[in-house]
């Protein structure tokens, strides 16, 4: 049946309005909402409105188009957002289906759909006996199709939608983007760190093949984005330090005596805040100089293959450290962490009891996850873009998707 779809702010690419194209080709109604000028230059040629307005105002504006009858489903990308924080009540006080994009939660060639919500806001079970009940039914998951997914294109559409802000911003007075900095800092930082790579790169070989080499016990602590919602609403930090102070003052503590810790930055990371630095002044006074690496890039797949164990806030690395069969310790809301895959005691005690996964369970979650969350494609190239889009629109028009 035709459907009504309200579509709030998408990713700074051309998905949001190619998948609204296709919907309307398939004979589905599409409204977009614009709130700042990025939206208003990837919105394209379709029906919107611009949002003008205070965030203060924004529920009851919401409020009103749903109570027209003229909507059955909202669409968005990221659940956190404060534009889209504010839809969540009204969808369902009016019965809206509301559809969330986000990154894939597995990595790479996959981005996520899911109802109602993502990561935090997810309504996946943790109940490991579930995921198990439904490998009955749910096929082997298949291997994603590369994308063509790189770093070139998606800093392209992200500087195109930050300078269209900047230009169009009389006309959208009261918008704030969801991005803490200012976006001149941002790159500036990055480009620091592209000018750095290989530098960073020299820099995690030799750490590698010095803590492989040792023989040492290693545990790795890969760190996310100080901005991402996964750190500021799904975790019981307030930044990435404070979850770096808690690890190492737990390691410091707990961790036997002849082990390291190898804190692996994010590759996003814009250097803003020096974890390095930051790291280092911890480390000093509790007698952890000589056992802590902290490294700026390096080769995740081998780093997790030799790992005693992963700490993670709940990045998707997770997923990563579980398919290497490492014991994994999640700090903040995470989909897998449940009995059988992740740690349940506590950070103390995970340095020298945790055990390794139930990696049967792990695929059953990892089947059922890919099946009814995951769309093969990417948000930003063109190969990616056009993947996503038409699987994207077959799992919206579906009668129910996890």
């Amino acid at each position: 049946m035709p459907r009504s779809f309200l579509v709030l702010q998408g990713t700074a690419s051309p998905f949001f309005s190619r998948l609204a194209s296709l919907l309307r080709q398939r004979r589905h109604t599409v409204r977009r909402i614009n709130f700042c000028g990025g939206d208003l230059i990837y919105g394209g040629a379709d029906k919107a409105w611009n949002y003008r307005g205070p965030i203060a105002e924004l529920p009851l504006w919401y409020q009103d188009l749903a109570n027209t009858g003229d909507f059955t489903d909202v669409i968005m990308f990221g659940d956190c957002r404060e534009i889209h924080r504010h839809m969540h009540p009204v969808s369902q006080r009016f019965g809206l289906q509301v559809h969330v994009f986000e990154e894939g939660y597995v990595r790479p060639h996959w981005l996520t759909l899911e109802k109602y919500g993502v990561n935090g806001r997810s309504r996946l079970p943790r109940d490991p006996a579930w995921y198990r009940d439904k490998r009955t039914v749910t096929p082997c998951s298949p291997a994603g199709k590369a994308t063509g997914y790189n770093l070139f294109e998606r800093t392209y559409h992200d500087i195109r939608y930050r300078m269209a802000n900047a230009l169009f911003a009389m006309h959208f007075p009261h918008y704030r983007s969801h991005r803490p900095r200012n976006g001149f800092f941002e790159y500036l930082g990055l480009a620091t760190r592209v000018l750095r790579e290989r530098h960073h790169h020299r820099g995690a070989e030799r750490v590698t093949r010095e803590v492989l080499e040792s023989g040492c016990p290693y545990y790795l602590f890969p760190l996310q984005l100080n901005s991402d919602s996964q750190i500021v609403v799904h975790s019981p930090f307030d930044g990435v330090r404070d979850a770096i102070e808690k690890v190492l003052l737990s390691f410091a503590r707990n961790a036997p005596s002849d082990a390291r810790l190898v804190i692996k930055n994010h590759p996003l990371d814009t250097g803003l805040i020096d974890y390095r630095r930051f790291a280092q002044r911890i480390a000093g006074p509790i007698g952890l100089g000589e056992r802590l690496r902290f490294i700026d890039a390096g080769h995740l797949p081998t780093l997790l293959d030799q790992a005693r164990g992963v700490v993670v806030v709940n990045s998707t690395v997770g997923l990563s450290a579980l398919h290497h069969r490492r014991p994994l310790m999640t700090l903040g809301t995470a989909i897998y962490n449940m009995p059988g895959m992740t740690w349940q005691g506590s950070l103390d005690d995970f340095w020298r009891h945790a055990e390794p996964p139930d990696m049967h369970l792990y695929q059953c979650f990892l089947d059922y996850i890919i099946h009814h969350t995951q769309i093969n494609g990417d948000f930003y190239t063109k190969s990616g873009i056009e993947m996503a889009v038409a699987g994207a629109a077959q799992r919206l028009e579906a009668a129910e998707h996890a």
